[in-house]
């Protein structure tokens, strides 16, 4: 295995676990934010660029990594396209969690009320 793949493998665990600790500090809040909270995370960290280099033309990086690095070293223009490819991706990957959430809030609804009939219900 070469060390790229090794440095990739180490980077998707932390990420990995990155997302389910914040999934965990969401959980006081409310479900719509939980999942936008871990969504944002995941978007942020798991979104692909491309660095265009010309000896290594499949060469990827973290979006987020890549447009605060060029943003710093080579000015805000070149930072800016990476920046606009997360910023998309993350509207994209947020309204995709607010229609989930919708479409599965009557279910979650449901079981949250069954439970809590369960719970209210006089022991005998």
């Amino acid at each position: 295995m070469s060390e790229s793949m090794i440095a990739w493998g180490v980077y998707l665990i932390g990420a990995l676990l990155l997302v389910l600790f914040g999934w965990r500090i969401a959980r006081p809040f409310s479900r719509y934010a939980q999942w936008l909270f871990a969504v944002s995370i995941a978007v942020l960290l798991f979104t692909p660029f491309s660095l265009n280099l010309e000896n290594h033309p499949a060469a990827y990086a973290p979006a987020l990594f890549v447009a605060v690095l060029n943003s710093v070293f080579l000015g805000v223009e070149e930072g800016l396209d990476a920046a606009v490819t997360l910023a998309l991706i993350w509207l994209v990957a947020l309204v995709l969690t607010l229609v989930l959430l919708l479409v599965t809030r009557k279910r979650h609804r449901g079981a949250q009320d069954s439970t809590q009939g369960e719970a209210s219900a006089p022991a005998e």
